[in-house]
């Protein structure tokens, strides 16, 4: 299983308390989870991600594992991937022999055997013109998350870009992460998770300020609450009256005389 499908489990269900003497407290997680993307100038735009401290690391733009050669040793505390445009197998697993936790790929250009390991985690990038109505075949595909462009600034979203969210979660079964360009305000955080998104993806080019700044955001983000029961449900026809009714007495039995 891959290390970065655990931890955004953890994220999900919250981190299991330590063992040990004292009090058990759990450790605190993020509301979503923060990876952050490299996409070019990799060695220094790698040390920035490395000191952001993520819950992941992809790097963007490479082609073979010489291409991350230099980077390793930076990357060894540091859940890692790599995103790239075609994926065959002899690829797949030289990144993975390299340390490589994450491989992101697309739909096409991605042979099945790049896909075929089960100790990494495998992330599709959706196209942004791919239409909506078509993601239900992803769920039969071997993959475990999917990441997909929520494109402009948090500032300019809209009811219909949530809604376009929601649709993409409604049709998959699969972890959700949203490639934004901007970091989202606390009130749009707690939207987005609502909404069914497990982690945003940002690239190391938004600077260390605005990703330690996120990234504190996602840790102060409340736990999210049970599920409160919607209007449509409570005016239900006879929704009301039938839980309310009471339940008939039982008859008196007859005395044997």
């Amino acid at each position: 299983m891959s290390k970065f499908i655990d931890r955004l489990d953890e994220i999900i269900e919250g981190a299991p308390a330590r063992m040990g003497f004292g009090p058990a407290r759990a450790e605190k997680t993020p509301g979503l989870a923060l990876i952050v993307q490299v996409s070019r100038s990799h060695k220094t735009g790698t040390a920035t991600a490395v000191g952001v401290s993520p819950d992941g690391i992809i790097l963007s733009g490479v082609k073979t594992a010489a291409d991350v050669s230099d980077l390793k040793d930076s990357l060894s505390e540091s859940l890692w991937g790599v995103r790239a445009d075609t994926l065959s197998a002899d690829e797949a697993k030289a990144f993975l022999e390299d340390g490589c936790d994450m491989l992101a790929f697309q739909l096409q250009g991605t042979s099945i055997g790049a896909v075929s390991s089960e100790d990494s985690a495998k992330v599709l990038c959706i196209d942004p013109g791919a239409d909506v109505e078509d993601l239900r075949d992803i769920n039969a595909l071997p993959i475990d998350a999917v990441m997909f462009p929520l494109g402009g600034t948090s500032s300019a979203w809209t009811l219909d870009d949530l809604a376009k969210v929601a649709r993409v979660r409604g049709r998959l079964n699969k972890y959700l992460l949203a490639e934004i360009s901007e970091a989202p305000n606390a009130d749009e955080l707690k939207v987005l998770r609502t909404a069914g998104i497990n982690g945003l993806v940002v690239d190391v080019s938004a600077g260390k300020k605005a990703l330690n700044a996120l990234k504190e955001l996602l840790m102060d983000m409340p736990k999210p609450g049970p599920e409160r029961p919607s209007k449509s449900n409570a005016i239900l026809p006879g929704a009301a009256y039938s839980s309310q009714r009471e339940e008939p007495a039982p008859e008196p039995e007859e005395d044997d005389e």
